[in-house]
């Protein structure tokens, strides 16, 4: 299997990454592109989902880095504990951090977390044209090559919590922009997919 330290420093350096492009975005706004509160709303349990899944991911880990024993110890799936699948895992995992990436490039001063009420543009070009939700989807990577890395049930139970939390959350992000951009994202919406054209 991969060195366990390799997974750890791709998270690192996608949030570092992550990081200075939202505060790039921030500093043009004059607020914060972080639109997930502390209240009970169903949009702000879905962002203290991401937060905590992120934390015991990262903290996961950074733990079976210091203890071998680790993975064993939480259920490791023994038959996906592979060379094969633990190195596929790393590359599904850089290719869905540079998939993030792009797209929140792509976004420009657009990029949010969470939903903003006010006005936002419409991005429907680059990785954009080819999938409704190129952030979620490379999120989505970033979690299943973690799990094929790491392959425990504790990283099978984060993948199965990422896939509802990020598919409850572009639901109420679809119904967002239908309602902010009207015609233009039904549009949008009718021709490039969910998820990804093929």
């Amino acid at each position: 299997m991969p060195p366990a330290i390799l997974p750890v420093l791709q998270l690192v350096t996608l949030g570092v990454i992550f990081a200075l492009l939202t505060r790039r975005v921030e500093k043009h706004l004059a607020h914060s592109p972080n639109k997930f509160g502390a209240s009970d709303s169903a949009h702000d349990f879905v962002g203290r989902v991401y937060r905590v899944g992120g934390a015991i991911l990262f903290i996961f880990l950074l733990v079976r880095m210091a203890w071998p024993e680790a993975d064993r110890m939480v259920g490791e799936i023994s038959v996906l504990v592979q060379p094969a699948v633990g190195w596929g895992g790393l590359i599904i995992m850089a290719a869905g951090s540079i998939v993030i990436v792009a797209a929140q490039v792509r976004m420009g001063l657009a990029w949010r977390i969470g939903l903003d009420a006010e006005q936002t543009g419409l991005v429907t070009t680059g990785l954009f044209a080819w999938s409704r939700n190129p952030t979620f989807l490379g999120m989505m990577a970033v979690i299943l090559g973690a799990f094929l890395t790491a392959p425990t049930a504790v990283t099978a139970a984060l993948l199965a919590t990422a896939w509802i939390a990020f598919s409850v959350q572009i639901r109420m992000e679809e119904e967002h922009l239908l309602r902010m951009h009207g015609a233009d994202y039904g549009r949008y919406r009718s021709t490039v997919p969910r998820w990804l054209i093929f």
